[in-house]
Order: structure tokens, then C-alpha cells, then sequence
């Protein structure tokens, strides 16, 4: 999966915060650009949304205050708040549905896509809609969706103990695979302890002590 650069000085969030002052939509694109096919921001953290609301927050703040003698610079500054607000929330949302997209079908092993759909309380066609952007873009990329079964099946990958078991000689002491949650999406993941891997949902780091 090719990631969007998000390096580049112009997704810098105090860049984006000023294209919010000086014009909202443009800061709105900047925002889903930074995020879209980026697992990690997938799994948006509390640091991340507490970052977002309060750069919006703080857009209101100093739009009202300065709306008497600004007129136009307050008000562009009250809505481009309100659209960093709105889409913080937007997106937060939607973080918190992907963890259960993960905890239901990768932890819990469920397949039924109306159970899930019922689970995050919303609609099937929303569901089916948001299940295939996570396979599109990487994060669910070991599912197949059955539309006509109303399913979702997890390809299960090789045991992580045996994938090195493989390589290492018969003779060799057995690794000892341990469970970790991972911390950016909440997957459990099997891990060699003493070894750190990249969680293939979310690219976050998790590490087997």
C-alpha cells in the first residue's frame, strides 16, 4: 500500500490549523488527505483527538473574541473552529467503529457482518461500505467479504512460532509465542517474546517483554 507522504511541511498541523483561519475547506482536505490510507491514523489515539478539538476549540475562542473588530477574520476563524470540531468528532468515530471492526472480526472471530453491523449500531450497507475501505486500504487485507452469504471471513496467517521454527534448526530451543493487544488498533497479536513486530492492522509497534 502506498502511503501519502504525510512528512511534508504542508501537513504539519500548525499549517493546517492556519489554512483553517484563512480558508476552512482548504484545512478540511489537508486533514482527510493527511489521513486517508494512513492505517495508523486509522486508530486515531486520545492524544490525536484531544490535539484536534482543542485547535478547534481554540479557533472559536478567538473568532468570537474577535468578531466585533474583525468581522470577517473572526467569522472565518468561528467556522473554520466549527469544521476542525465537526471532523475531530467525524473522525474519532470512526476510529472507535475500526477497533471494533478489529476486536469483532480479527479477536472474536466473528463472521457475520449483520452481527457486526448490529454491534456498532449502524446500518448494513454502511458496514459493508466501511469493511471494504479497511480491505482497500490495508488494514483488513487478510478478509474476503461474501455479500450474498452476508459474511466475513479472516484469512487466518501461518502461526508466528512456526513461521521461525522454520527457519531455525531442529535442534534449536522453541521460541515461546506470547498474546499481546496491540496498542494502536487493540488486535491481539502472537509475538515471539523478547522480539517487537509491526502490527499488520495498524503498522503500530508492539513488542512481546
Amino acid at each position: 500500500m502506498n502511503n501519502i507522504d504525510t512528512s511534508k511541511w504542508y501537513f504539519s498541523t500548525w499549517f493546517i490549523i492556519i489554512m483553517f483561519v484563512i480558508f476552512w475547506p482548504a484545512g478540511i482536505a489537508l486533514l482527510i488527505l493527511k489521513n486517508s490510507k494512513n492505517k495508523n491514523a486509522m486508530f486515531i489515539g486520545t492524544t490525536d483527538k484531544r490535539k484536534y478539538m482543542l485547535g478547534g476549540a481554540a479557533l472559536v475562542i478567538i473568532g468570537l473574541s474577535s468578531i466585533g473588530d474583525h468581522a470577517f477574520w473572526g467569522l472565518a476563524m468561528i467556522v473554520g473552529g466549527a469544521a476542525m470540531l465537526y471532523y475531530s468528532k467525524t473522525l474519532v468515530d470512526k476510529a472507535e467503529r475500526n477497533r471494533k471492526y478489529i476486536d469483532l472480526i480479527v479477536n472474536q472471530h466473528e463472521g457475520s457482518i449483520d452481527n457486526i453491523a448490529g454491534v456498532c449500531n449502524i446500518a448494513y450497507d454502511k458496514c459493508i461500505k466501511e469493511l471494504k475501505y479497511l480491505q482497500t486500504v490495508g488494514v483488513l487485507s487478510n478478509i474476503t467479504i461474501d455479500e450474498a452469504g452476508r459474511m466475513v471471513n479472516l484469512i487466518q496467517a501461518q502461526p508466528v512460532v512456526e513461521r521461525n521454527q522454520s527457519i531455525l534448526s531442529p535442534f534449536a530451543t522453541p521460541a515461546e509465542e506470547v498474546t499481546c493487544t496491540c496498542p494502536g488498533c487493540g488486535a491481539r497479536v502472537a509475538v515471539i517474546k523478547g522480539t517487537s513486530v509491526t502490527c499488520e492492522y495498524c503498522d503500530s509497534p508492539i513488542t512481546a517483554n
